[in-house]
């Protein structure tokens, strides 16, 4: 095992399988870990079966993962790296792991066709229900070195843990961040049709505009080195967020989202982002915060 004594505190844990496209999730680990100064430790549980496994399925699945292990040693070769395999059941274990996690990375397949239905097994109960954040990994995401971090951001304070890591993430990586805002009115509402509705459409979007720069204030200052570009758009969440995934690096979104990402990964719009985002995407839980040693 190669160590590093930069790498310390809570591990980024990585979930791995028989996939074919679990290297990409290995490799975006790795090098996640190196950015924050984490160890990886690579996970791998058999899961759950009437027959119980033998030996020798036991050590063909441990021999995969130690081959995970070795590819994130070369993708970050001075990277402190473990393995561990399991007989549990994959979400289950990797929600406990999540207790002890910085992140824990998955995964997404050929997200947004029908091979994602293979996704709910796993990574919807882990993004439900972990501790720390999840990130998801498409098999097509996009590798931009140079795009920005995206941060959908909404008025309610449940986000602010979002905001609050794709601000960090944005000063670790040297990119811009984006910070995108989703809003919606019926302009054939009555309620927006007393007197001129262009007056009453600029009222909307610079009440969503102060909000938005209400979020993002004090995360400005702690951060002064990041820039920032606020994007509302009058639109529907989910492809929103999609859309402005597109030649980002990362997409950031708050596991519970209101006001402008209704029902974030409890409906339509989570699902619709997870399976269907051009780069990989992390969920942040509504009460993480960042350990002290980050």
């Amino acid at each position: 095992m190669s160590t590093t004594d930069s790498s310390t505190g809570h591990p980024v844990v990585v979930g791995v399988d028989d996939g074919q496209a679990t290297g990409r999730a290995v490799e975006e680990a790795a090098a996640q870990a190196r950015r924050w100064g984490r160890p990886l430790r690579v996970m791998h549980a058999t899961g759950l079966s009437i027959v119980p496994w033998t030996d020798e399925h036991l050590v063909r699945v441990a021999n995969r993962t130690e081959r995970c292990r070795e590819r994130a040693l070369r993708a970050v070769p001075d990277l402190r790296v473990s393995a561990v395999t399991e007989v549990a059941d994959p979400a289950a274990m990797l929600v406990e792991a999540s207790r002890q996690a910085s992140m824990v990375v998955l995964d997404g397949g050929r997200l947004g066709q029908a091979e994602a239905i293979l996704l709910g097994a796993t990574a919807d109960k882990v993004i439900a229900h972990a501790a720390c954040p999840v990130m998801v990994v498409p098999l097509a995401a996009d590798r931009s070195a140079s795009g920005p971090v995206v941060v959908g951001v909404d008025a309610h304070q449940h986000s602010a843990p979002a905001v609050a890591l794709a601000f960090a993430e944005a000063s670790r990586r040297q990119v811009p961040l984006v910070a995108a805002h989703s809003w919606w009115w019926d302009e054939a509402n009555a309620a927006f049709t007393r007197g001129d509705p262009e007056e009453a459409r600029e009222r909307v979007v610079e009440s969503h505009r102060l909000l938005v720069a209400e979020m993002l204030a004090g995360y400005r200052d702690e951060y002064p080195e990041v820039r920032v570009t606020e994007s509302l758009v009058h639109g529907i969440a989910g492809p929103t967020l999609v859309q402005a995934s597109r030649g980002a690096q990362l997409l950031v979104v708050g596991r519970r989202g209101l006001g402008g990402f209704p029902g974030l990964l409890l409906g339509s719009v989570g699902a619709h982002v997870v399976h269907h985002a051009h780069c990989p995407v992390v969920v942040v839980p509504s009460d993480w915060a960042e350990d002290g040693d980050a």
